[in-house]
This record gives structure tokens, C-alpha cells and sequence, in this order.
């Protein structure tokens, strides 16, 4: 009887540990690396990696440039400042992940041009003039956490955004019902293969699929009454640029 710990260690773990008994190695996981934290070098890319995120994060919050341009500049200071390999970035790279969202896309125009975003959007209007505005950002984030336990979370958030993005209702703007569904997208918590995490402890830590469900969904009802609350007094619609000036 015990506890089953995913640990990063270094390759010194076991063999200093080879004459206790606080842990017994059960096997290795596969394709993983101690950390790197053992010389000063380290410790500066260590500094370096995270000043290089957050410049990229506020440069893409401040409309400096694209997320996609941000991504590719910070992967290639990454790999030369040496913190990952050209190997080990793309690895990185999951064709299953790519795969899906390419699909949920084609999914999502598909849904669109036969009109049925518009009958799901018409249906969460009507019933959502019923519930007031928060009612109606916790009712977008409780169908996207639902949805996000049986599909990927890319997946449901391409889907529902050609949904919400055809939902007007007073007292919602558009930018909320989408800050609902990244929010949704990511709160899958009562199934055990909603998220790589669940899965990772779920058999190892003796869980069963009730124990998800159980825990889970108080959590995602608070997560979403939360959000619901904080999204309609802090997030707001920016107002609409100008029109450019004609020229005299």
C-alpha cells in the first residue's frame, strides 16, 4: 500500500536512494532527462528561457507581432541558446495534436456553412435571454468543459468558437463568450482522458472513473461560476477602430 510518484530526478536519485526503502523504482519513463539545473550555465538558459517567453508573451499582448511569429522566433533563441536540441524540438511537434486541430477546422467551416453554428447560437439566445448574462457565460463554459472531457481541447475550442461568434445577446459581448470557451476548453476535469494529466495518474495513483466525476464536477462548477462572475465584470469589448480618414 503506498503512493505511485511521477518524479523528475536527477541520475543520482536511485543510486543514492539504492539502500532505502522510502522508494522503489517501478521503471523509467520513457524518453525523459534529468534536469539540467547542475551547473551556471544552466541556470543562466534557465533565465534566459524565461525572459525569452515573456517577451514574447508581451509582444504578442501589444500587437508587436503574431502569436505565430512570436512562437518560431522564441523556438529558434531556444535552440540556440542551447536549452533543446533541433532533435528534441521536433519531437515536440505531436502530428496527432496537428491533425486533430487541422480537422476540427475543416469541422468548424463545415458546421458554419450548412448554418447549423446559427441553430445552436439561436438556441443558446433564446435560452440564454432566460438566465441573464452570467447565466449565459457559465451555460458556453459548462457545455465546453463537457465537451472537452470526450474531445481534445484544441478540438472544442475551434468548434464552439464558430458557434459563440454567431450568439449576439444584450449584455454579452463576443470577446466573453470566447474567453468562456478557452477557459472551458481547459477545464476538463471529470473524466480521466479530458487531459494527458488525468491519464498520467489515473491507474498509477488507483483512481477510478468515478473518483473523476465525483471530484471533478464540484470543481468545474465552481471553476465555471467563477469565471462566469470575474469574465462579465473584468472583460470587456474593445470599442471598434475609426474608419480611416479620407483623404481631402
Amino acid at each position: 500500500v503506498g503512493d505511485a510518484l511521477l518524479l523528475e530526478a536527477d541520475v543520482d536519485f536511485v543510486r543514492e536512494r539504492r539502500a532505502f526503502y522510502d522508494f522503489l523504482l517501478i521503471r523509467y519513463v520513457p524518453n525523459s532527462s534529468p534536469p539540467r539545473l547542475t551547473t551556471k550555465m544552466d541556470f543562466a538558459r534557465r533565465i534566459a528561457a524565461g525572459l525569452v517567453f515573456g517577451l514574447a508573451v508581451a509582444a504578442m499582448a501589444c500587437g508587436v507581432v503574431s502569436m505565430l511569429t512570436a512562437a518560431v522566433l522564441t523556438s529558434f533563441v531556444l535552440v540556440w541558446i542551447q536549452c533543446i536540441t533541433v532533435k528534441q524540438a521536433f519531437e515536440s511537434i505531436k502530428g496527432r495534436v496537428v491533425l486533430a486541430t487541422v480537422a476540427a477546422y475543416a469541422l468548424g467551416d463545415g458546421l458554419s456553412n450548412t448554418k447549423v453554428t446559427d441553430v445552436v447560437a439561436e438556441g443558446v439566445v433564446e435560452f440564454g435571454t432566460q438566465l441573464g448574462p452570467i447565466g449565459v457565460l457559465f451555460l458556453v463554459f459548462i457545455i465546453t468543459s463537457a465537451m472537452s472531457c470526450i474531445v481534445s481541447n484544441q478540438a472544442t475550442a475551434i468548434i464552439l468558437y464558430s458557434v459563440v461568434k454567431h450568439v449576439h445577446l444584450e449584455g454579452v459581448s463576443t470577446l466573453q463568450l470566447v474567453v468562456m470557451v478557452v477557459i472551458g476548453a481547459s477545464s476538463s476535469f471529470m473524466t480521466p482522458f479530458g487531459y494527458q494529466t488525468n491519464l498520467m495518474v489515473w491507474k498509477q495513483g488507483g483512481y477510478q472513473f468515478s473518483d473523476y466525476t465525483k471530484l471533478g464536477t464540484p470543481l468545474t462548477l465552481v471553476t465555471g461560476l467563477l469565471a462566469s462572475v470575474l469574465c462579465y465584470l473584468w472583460v470587456h469589448q474593445p470599442p471598434p477602430a475609426p474608419p480611416p480618414a479620407l483623404p481631402p
